[in-house]
């Protein structure tokens, strides 16, 4: 946002909203800004109906109505008056009451718009949805089409409808997505719920989660391809067509366009900075992605610190919180003395089977407040035996044990993306193209077959998933003419419809196993 907002807000804009006439300045307001759609100007007996239309059903008489009017004209200026001389006066009464019309000043249209703005962020729900991101790249392929048609008033008034939905569906995930940040960082800090909540609240998050990740990657690179395209086409030209279809209203103080072209330029850098930036710099949605990714792992170890704590039958802190409470009820010094010594351990060792000074064995029933003290080896009291146990084993160097690990996970890795090659299709053939797979394959290209069938289904009845590490992307059609596939491997028999089948690597899965 440009500027220094905290400048551009005088303290009385929302003073409004802290009296103790709260309720009725917010309901004035509020009706003026659901009456200005036919009627910007309302004198009091319209300001009355508007009131009721917003649900205002308290008693209200005149005096109060029109010193609220008064305060917010003269000592706010969110409302003006003006005489209505267009009204026709029958009587001096009527006369006092349609003499004078009041509308919203602009410092008025700010200040209700701000409220009602609050008012709907705190009861929204938070949520991310994918088809924001569909919407913005269907739109902006289709403003790239539309760009490039030729230039008339409704083509013009189009482009200017379309790219106003971009910008607003470009407000509305960066709104979901600062919502969301914080309803994420509010659940992490939750540990007050029961656990039972706690754990199903966190198990669905973590799957809401996982979909959205999986749902972002696709349509991103469809986005910087429509950015693309409508720079292709001219951003200059798209913006000047656009201001042209927007028919600004004429201002007093000068042409409006040239702010209305540095703000649509704003707003494109942004959708740059969101999905494909100029710049060597990360696009913005991949930060996103990264918090995603970092708050499913937040929370499976928040849920697992809860599990481990649940199956522990006690804990060192309820432990001490009991023992602190039996300290606290106990008689005397005498009693809370042998309690610590029972909770503690903290008595002489008898060490019994050392000979006293004298030699002489002692009985072992005997106390030990009466026995004479014998010496103990430092070595006893320090490790516990009398054994000299001589230097200790060098720790062997876990190099090599560690080389030969990441070997086998290299060599894994590296079997798994052959596997998918092997699978990829180059373009869509029927389910019976892999009639000869051996059951490891089998199992992978089983995998793959779900990952589509979990995604929805599109308008054709297709259905287009990408696997969680974004490595594959598969499309599966319903055969046209009905077919039934049987596929027979050594583990078993597999039936079901005779699926077009699209199976493609992205571009960097492929680049690893060419080796390029």
């Amino acid at each position: 946002m440009s500027g220094r907002v905290w400048r551009g807000v005088d303290a009385d804009l929302f003073r409004f909203s802290t009296t103790d006439l709260r309720d009725l300045y917010v309901a004035i307001l509020a009706a003026f800004d659901q009456a200005a759609v036919l009627a910007p100007a309302l004198n009091l007996d319209h300001v009355r109906s508007a009131l009721a239309a917003v649900g205002w059903d308290e008693p209200l008489s005149d005096d109060v109505l029109q010193r609220a009017l008064k305060t917010l004209t003269d000592d706010w200026h969110l409302l003006e008056a003006t005489q209505d001389h267009s009204a026709r006066y029958s009587t001096p009464e009527e006369f006092e009451r349609r003499n004078l019309q009041w509308s919203l000043t602009p410092r008025g249209d700010a200040a209700v718009s701000g409220y009602l703005h609050a008012f709907e962020a705190l009861r929204s729900a938070v949520g991310l949805q994918t088809a924001v991101l569909d919407a913005i790249g269907d739109n902006l392929h289709d403003l790239a089409a539309l760009a490039q048609s030729p230039r008339s008033a409704a083509s013009d008034g189009q482009l200017h409808v379309m790219l106003a939905q971009i910008e607003r569906h470009l407000a509305a995930l960066v709104a979901s997505v600062r919502q969301f940040n914080g309803h994420l960082q509010r659940l992490l800090r939750d540990d007050g719920t029961d656990d039972e909540v706690f754990a199903d609240v966190k198990r669905r998050t973590v799957s809401y989660l996982e979909e959205y990740v999986e749902g972002v990657e696709r349509p991103q690179r469809r986005i910087a391809s429509g950015l693309a395209a409508v720079e292709e086409v001219g951003l200059a030209l798209v913006f000047d067509r656009a201001l042209i279809g927007a028919n600004l209203a004429p201002l007093a103080g000068g042409d409006p366009g040239p702010a209305w072209l540095a703000e649509r330029e704003r707003r494109w850098t942004a959708l740059r900075a969101w999905f494909a930036p100029d710049s060597a710099a990360a696009p913005l949605v991949g930060g996103l992605i990264t918090v995603a990714r970092t708050a499913i792992i937040e929370l499976l170890r928040v849920l697992e610190r809860r599990w481990d704590a649940r199956r522990r039958a006690a804990s060192i802190a309820g432990d001490f919180r009991a023992l602190a409470r039996l300290f606290a009820s106990a008689a005397a010094d005498d009693q809370a003395h042998r309690l610590f010594a029972a909770a503690v351990g903290l008595w002489p060792a008898r060490h019994a089977h050392l000979p006293p000074v004298d030699g002489q064995a002692r009985l072992p029933n005997q106390s030990w407040l009466q026995t004479e003290p014998v010496e103990v080896a430092p070595s006893l009291r320090s490790t516990g035996t009398l054994v000299n146990r001589g230097k200790a084993r060098p720790i062997a160097d876990p190099a090599l044990l560690r080389a030969r690990r990441q070997r086998e996970q290299a060599e894994r890795l590296a079997a798994h993306e052959a596997l998918r090659s092997s699978l990829a299709t180059g373009g869509f053939v029927r389910l019976t193209a892999f009639h000869q797979l051996d059951a490891e394959s089998f199992t992978e290209l089983l995998a793959l077959l779900s990952v589509a069938l979990d995604a929805p289904a599109a308008f054709d009845g297709s259905r287009n998933g990408l696997s969680a590490d974004g490595g594959v992307e598969v499309t599966l059609r319903l055969p046209p003419d009905g077919a039934v596939a049987t596929l027979r491997t050594g583990t078993g028999t597999f039936r079901g419809p005779n699926f077009l089948v699209s199976i493609t690597l992205t571009e960097a899965v492929a680049q690893e196993a060419t080796g390029g």
